[in-house]
């Protein structure tokens, strides 16, 4: 649902940049992203002002904004690995910066294919990150679809 919204938001030039649990509401079922304080725009014509170093992506933090909306992405990956783990993620340190080699541990319980979609997310090179399109296009959520279709 996030990436429904990721999607909306990248396709009118918007960035979020502080994407993060904290920031993700749950209402009635229903998953909003909220807190757009940060947010700029695609084409880095307004000022950008970084969101939470946890989940911010390498080119970020070393001040690299040619696709601001792949961060979106990976702070998105950030979050739901952050998520399943049920453990914070690192502020700073070796943990911190492996994260951001894309040196993510294994999931135990989840499958494989759900684990390299969180991968490709966090990956370090933006390039490499699905869209939040693509994402919303992955076969893990084929289920999703069908049952959405369906009603």
């Amino acid at each position: 649902k996030i990436c429904k919204g990721l999607d909306f938001i990248h396709g009118r030039g918007v960035a979020h940049l502080d994407v993060k649990p904290d920031n993700i509401y749950v209402r009635n079922g229903i998953y909003k992203l909220g807190d757009f304080g940060c947010a700029t725009l695609i084409d880095r014509s307004l000022a950008i002002e970084e969101g939470d170093s946890r989940y911010m992506p390498p080119e970020m933090l070393n001040e690299k904004h040619e696709h601001l909306d792949k961060v979106d992405i990976f702070s998105l990956g950030a979050a739901v690995y952050e998520l399943i783990r049920g453990t914070p993620l690192p502020v700073s340190g070796h943990q911190f910066a492996s994260l951001r080699e894309g040196k993510i541990s294994l999931l135990p319980g989840h499958p494989m294919q759900f684990q390299s979609l969180i991968k490709s997310m966090m990956d370090p090179d933006p390039v490499r990150r699905p869209s939040a399109k693509e994402i919303l296009g992955h076969p893990i959520f084929e289920k999703l679809r069908n049952a959405s279709a369906k009603k």
